[in-house]
Formats: structure tokens, sequence, C-alpha cells
């Protein structure tokens, strides 16, 4: 019994032992074809397993492996996978491995959207992958994503849906220009980007890049702070569909279906996205629902040529948070006998209830703005290109406030001079609209506190077209 007993362990040990000298460390370093930079996450699998690696900061990669012959997919976003036949019988260390940059995709980003690239343009940057909008977004608005780049400060803004706001190096959002496959997307008015109208950006975003500070944005007015470039879903989109359902905390919800079908072998791919998002919002009485689409037709004529037809927009209505609202430190701290264990910057001074009980706040806002883009890539020869983009965009949309006259000042918004006005309060912290309308009723000169509507209907139509060379490795004239 001790001698098979000692036998069976001597096997395993035999089998063991082959097992782990079978094994191989193979090693190697990712750079940029062109500028000899580590390409930094990286993925490199044994074909048709699981294993393998990402590279580090340095563009290093290192995993064990059975020492046979194998075939290595390296793949990077914007570069095209390379597949690396090794032996790994005789060779372990593949050394430095170039990968070579997706043209198609590198002429659209930089000439279309007017990207910096890194390290080779004077001008300091940050680029956002959509793995890292997927990773990190979650129930976050798409501004916030910019919340740990450099120079960046986002925020929620007021607590409603679609209301963050972002300075950059210190300006405001009216000085960053935001440009959507080249097309300029701050507001007329006040300069500003309403990002409750771009509700789906983050789930069609192809790449996204932050310029803190003049760079090469074609819009030279507002982008004294910065600029935020962003290139949607095109023929780069890969063959296949996904659906999701995310869930997150205070209600929020959001559904989302895309189909692409890749590019064809006649040069022809289409991308369809449709999505929705609806919840209760972080700030009392902040509901909001919105639906979200993206259609990308395009067509690859050659070689030089490639045309591209995008159409996307998100219909939204949610209540808000007022500007007006915003209380003082110890006017916060007062409010927490409102919330009980909730925080106190929940809190909504005009939330509460109609006459039929219905949840009301006096900050309410509707809009839909389309927009219609028609892109043209002439890539003339190696060194000059041409991006024309012919686009449209028409909003249609709403919003509520309060309004009062002279004897009301300070008693309709929920907030005066950041302390809380009490004058319209029930017992538990949410606005009195009962007493808002007797007091209406028992006028005889009229309303003295009442809703006003602003309507925003506006159509824009733009023509951009630039030229691009490249002189020397020093030197790119733009035009």
């Amino acid at each position: 019994m001790r001698k098979t007993r000692f036998l069976f362990l001597f096997v395993v040990f035999l089998v063991s032992t082959a097992g782990l000298y079978g094994q191989v460390t193979v090693r190697g370093t990712l750079l940029d074809q062109d500028t000899s930079e580590p390409l930094i996450g990286a993925a490199v699998v044994v074909e048709g397993t699981s294993t393998g690696a990402t590279t580090d900061v340095d563009g290093k990669f290192s995993f064990s492996v059975e020492a046979r012959a194998v075939n290595l997919l390296l793949s990077y976003m914007g570069y095209k996978d390379k597949i690396q036949h090794v032996n790994l019988a005789r060779q372990s260390d593949l050394g430095i491995i170039f990968m070579e940059a997706e043209a198609i995709k590198l002429s659209d980003v930089t000439v279309t959207a007017s990207l910096g690239i890194s390290r080779r343009t004077p001008v300091a940057m940050s680029n956002i992958t959509p793995q890292l909008i997927e990773e990190k977004l979650g129930a976050q608005e798409f501004p916030e994503i910019l919340k740990t780049t450099p120079g960046v400060f986002a925020t929620k803004g007021p607590g409603g849906f679609g209301d963050s706001k972002i300075n950059m190096r210190g300006f405001q959002s009216a000085n960053v220009a935001v440009m959507v496959n080249g097309v300029p997307m701050n507001d007329m008015e006040w300069g500003g980007v309403y990002w409750s109208n771009w509700a789906g950006l983050p789930d069609v975003t192809s790449m996204m890049q932050t310029q803190r500070g003049l760079g090469a944005s074609k819009v030279s007015a507002p982008s004294v702070g910065g600029s935020i470039n962003i290139v949607t879903k095109s023929i780069d989109a890969k063959r296949g569909g996904s659906a999701s359902y995310s869930l997150g905390n205070d209600g929020f919800n959001k559904v989302v279906f895309d189909v692409s079908t890749g590019l064809s072998e006649s040069g022809w791919a289409m991308t369809l996205l449709l999505g929705k998002t609806w919840g209760d919002g972080y700030v009392q009485g902040a509901d909001f629902e919105g639906y979200n689409y993206f259609l990308n037709v395009a067509k690859k004529i050659n070689d030089s040529h490639q045309i591209s037809l995008s159409a996307f927009g998100a219909p939204q209505q949610h209540y808000q948070r007022s500007r007006y609202d915003g209380l003082t430190v110890v006017g916060w701290q007062q409010v927490q006998k409102y919330m009980g264990d909730d925080s106190p910057y929940k809190y909504n001074p005009t939330y509460g209830f109609g006459l039929n009980g219905e949840r009301k706040s006096s900050s309410y806002n509707v809009y839909h703005k389309p927009q219609i883009s028609l892109n043209h890539l002439w890539q003339i020869n190696e060194k000059s290109s041409l991006s024309t983009a012919l686009y449209t965009s028409i909003g249609r949309g709403y919003g509520y406030s309060g309004q009062n006259n002279s004897a009301f000042s300070g008693h309709w918004y929920g907030a005066n001079n950041g302390s809380l006005s009490m004058t319209y309060r029930n017992p538990d912290g949410t606005f009195a609209y009962d007493q808002i309308y007797a007091v209406n009723e028992a006028s005889e000169e009229g309303s003295m506190l009442v809703m006003s509507k602003s309507k925003n209907y506006h159509n824009w139509y733009g023509l951009l077209s630039t030229y691009s060379t490249n002189i020397n490795d020093r030197i790119d004239v733009y035009g």
C-alpha cells in the first residue's frame, strides 16, 4: 500500500514538473510605429484562448504560457490588429513590436475633429477612450468623466439631469469650445453647452479629447479656456450589436440597444443606437426622462475619399433645482432637519406638491435639439487632406421658471440671498404651492406669483471646410 501511494505521488510530481518546465514567460514591448511612443493598456492574447496580458506604462507585457508555437493577437484602440506568429519553445523575448495606426480612423479623428496628437502637438491634452467611458461613467453625466482630467473641474451644477457644468483652466463653459465631428455645439445665447440635450453621446463616442488652452480647435472665439473634441462612431465601428440595462441609485434606469454592420467589402458601414434614460434624480423633485438615438451611414469610396452621414439627438424633460435656490453653508446645515438621514444637499427649496398631489418644482425643462451632419474626407496625399462638414441643428423646447412682482420679491424662490425663504413653507420643508394659488386668487390686481414659460426655437445651418498639410516634422498648416 505504501509503495502504491509513493508511486502515485511520484507520478503526480513528474507530471507537475513537466507542466512547470513546459511553461515559458513571453515578454515584449509595443510601440507606435510613427512616434516610437509606448502603447499603454494594449491587449496581448494567445489567439483562441483567454491567456494574455495588457501593456504597462512603458508598453511592456509579460505572461506565462505553454512553450509551443502560437499566434499572439495584439490589439489597441485606434491601431490595426496584429497577429504575431512565434515559436515559444525557441523564442520567448519578442523585443520591440511596432503597431500601425488605423489609417481611416486616424485621418477621421485628426482632420474632422481637429484633434492633437499626443506628444507631437504643443498643447496640454488628454484622450478619453470608449473603454474608459464604459468603465468609469456609470450613472454619472457625460462631463463628469472628465473629473480626473488635469485642469478640468466638473460638477453636477444645480443637480438636475444634464445640468452639469465644466470649468477648464478656471474658465467657465462659455469659454470652452465643444465640438462633435468637427461641428461646434456651444449655445449662441450664452456660449455654454446644455448637456441635457446630448445625453446619448457617451454611448456613441469613438474618441474624446480635451485640450487645455488654445489648441487645434477650429473655433477660436470660445476656446480660450480649452476645447472638448468628440468623434462619434463611423466606419471604425466593429460588426455586431448589444443590448444593455443599467440600474443606479436614486431610481436611475438606462436601456440601450445598438447594432453595427462593420465595414463591408463594398465599403459601406452603418451604426444604429436607441436608448432611454429615466429616474428620480439626486435632488428632491428632479424627476427626468430622456430618449436618445444615433444613426451613421458611411461609405469608403476609395483610399482617398470617405463620406459619412450622421444624425443624433436626445429629446428630454426634467425638473431642476433653480440657480436661484443656492444656500450658504449655514443654510444647508439648517435644512438638515427636513432631510432626516439623507444628505442636506439633496434638498430642493422649491420642491412641493400641486393641488392634485402631483410633484412640482419651480424649474422645468423640455427640449429636443437633433443634429444632422454630412462629412467628407479627402486624403489628397500622404501630407495633405481636406475635410468638409455640412450640418444643421434644429432646436425646439421650453422651460418654466417662477416670476413675481416687486412686492413679493424674495418669497417666490426657495432661497433669498443664500437663506431659505420661509414665507410659503410647509412644516416638512416642502414649498407650499397651495398658498401661492390662494394669494393669486385673493389678489385684485392679477396674479402676484406666476410660472413663466420661455420658448427657445432655433435653426442652425453651417458649412466647415478645413485644409491641412504637413510641411515637415515640426510644422503643420491649417486653413
